[in-house]
């Protein structure tokens, strides 16, 4: 046999086995980037679900606060929920939820369509353009609408903005409901109630997410008082002032002081076949060994430092005439009025504040001064009050008058103690909090 040929033969299948082995090599590379490139593929789509789930979520959690929010905003709302000065237009809460008084059981307003109720519902899309950071649709009936023009901005991959949707719903506890707020990547789907308003935006939003959260509500008057003039110091006045119950038949002091009652032309109301004597109540200790504090927070449920600072507590601050101020608050908002009022405050009449419908908490951080024909419905209380007498007319609080330190004057005001009043005051004012454990996310 020839040399050269045996080594030809054996060059042709090495370079045979050689070929085979490169082809093997790149078969497994191959099939090895195409297992790689698969699974950063499914790792994109889990990472871009995550982010879109993410982005849902936090849309119905921001629903949430947003609701809270505006349940203690006491502003009167226009249908893009932002303030309005109209006359007819009402608060977040006024709109949206109606209340038992006696009771204090919210039930949330329905509106009608084709004689089916539907719960109300409030909605806003995401604009980071706007100051507010959202869109938003607060109607009186049918269904929220957004128009969709100028909510272009922080979308999703698909251009849609995300979006968020809130109803309320009853609970059988009284002074509770249930807030329930939907989160959506684009404004779509569940965000988008009823019949879109842009036929270009998708009927589906990539993901959805649903949180939900019990509110109770903290009465802006915890405990009301049981008279209709209670100091914790002394009353002294020598004018004719008129301590009455609005119903005769109720039993209760007229006057209630921690110091002495020095009151000899007061006009005092009691109850049927009632003694005047034992309408006025003083010296009284349960009182005069409370500090201004402390008596504040047996009122109110909270120290004056939180209670204040309520978003749904109107702040003044106020040195001179404040006339113009308490009533420019009363205009703006909506329902029972908490007003604060910092240091001292005075108020001259006629003036008219409140109502049996809507009354008033009036406090004053310092010392309340009022003079002549002053009129409120509500509570009215001060470090000290002083009412004095001009050619506007004796004063008149219907619901109670109550005082840290004294009670004196010369105006022949009448206080009037009116429980409706005061129970309106206790299940209707006040701030929605969450309740805790209440979160649900499904």
């Amino acid at each position: 046999m020839n040399i050269c040929s045996m080594s030809h033969g054996r060059t042709r299948q090495r370079g045979a086995a050689t070929l085979m082995v490169s082809l093997v090599l790149m078969f497994a590379m191959t099939l090895a980037a195409y297992f790689l490139n698969r699974n950063m593929a499914l790792e994109q789509r889990l990472a871009a679900n995550q982010v879109q789930a993410a982005q849902a979520f936090e849309a119905a959690e921001a629903g949430l606060e947003w609701a809270t929010a505006q349940l203690n905003n006491p502003a009167k709302l226009g249908s893009d929920c932002q303030p309005s000065t109209d006359a007819s237009a009402q608060s977040f809460r006024a709109r949206y939820l109606s209340v038992d008084v006696n009771t204090g059981a919210y039930t949330p307003r329905t509106w009608t369509q084709a004689g089916l109720p539907l719960p109300m519902q409030a909605m806003c899309v995401r604009n980071t353009s706007q100051a507010q950071g959202w869109d938003c649709s607060c109607p009186a009936g049918g269904h929220p609408l957004v128009a969709m023009g100028a909510a272009t901005s922080s979308t999703n991959s698909d251009g849609a903005p995300p979006a968020f949707v809130v109803t309320l719903l009853p609970v059988s506890t009284p002074g509770q409901l249930r807030v329930i707020a939907q989160g959506c990547t684009s404004h779509a789907g569940a965000c988008q109630p009823g019949i879109g308003v842009n036929v270009n935006v998708q009927a589906k939003a990539d993901a959805t997410a649903q949180v939900q959260q019990m509110l109770a509500l903290v009465s802006g008057l915890a405990s009301p008082p049981t008279a209709p003039l209670t100091v914790v110091g002394n009353v002294s006045t020598s004018a004719a002032l008129g301590l009455h119950r609005a119903n005769t038949t109720s039993a209760g002091a007229a006057v209630q002081a921690g110091g002495n009652v020095l009151a000899a032309n007061a006009r005092i109301g009691t109850t049927a076949g009632g003694i005047t004597s034992t309408a006025v109540i003083e010296q009284d200790t349960s009182l005069s060994n409370l500090s201004e504090a402390r008596f504040f927070s047996q009122l109110f449920g909270a120290d004056p430092a939180t209670w204040r600072a309520q978003s749904v507590v109107q702040k003044m601050d106020c040195k001179t005439d404040c006339n113009a101020a308490v009533l420019d608050a009363l205009a703006a908002t909506d329902g029972a009025l908490l007003l604060w009022a910092e240091g001292d405050l005075r108020l001259s009449g006629p003036l008219s504040l409140g109502s049996a419908a809507r009354p008033v908490v009036l406090i004053v951080g310092g010392i309340a001064s009022l003079i002549g024909g002053v009129q409120i419905h509500g509570l009215l209380h001060a470090s000290k009050v002083e009412w004095s007498a001009d050619s506007t007319g004796a004063g008149r609080v219907t619901g109670a008058v109550t005082s840290s330190s004294h009670y004196g004057g010369n105006n022949a005001a009448d206080l009037i103690f009116d429980a409706a009043v005061l129970q309106t005051l206790t299940t209707t004012s006040g701030s929605f909090a969450r309740v805790a454990g209440s979160w649900k996310d499904f």
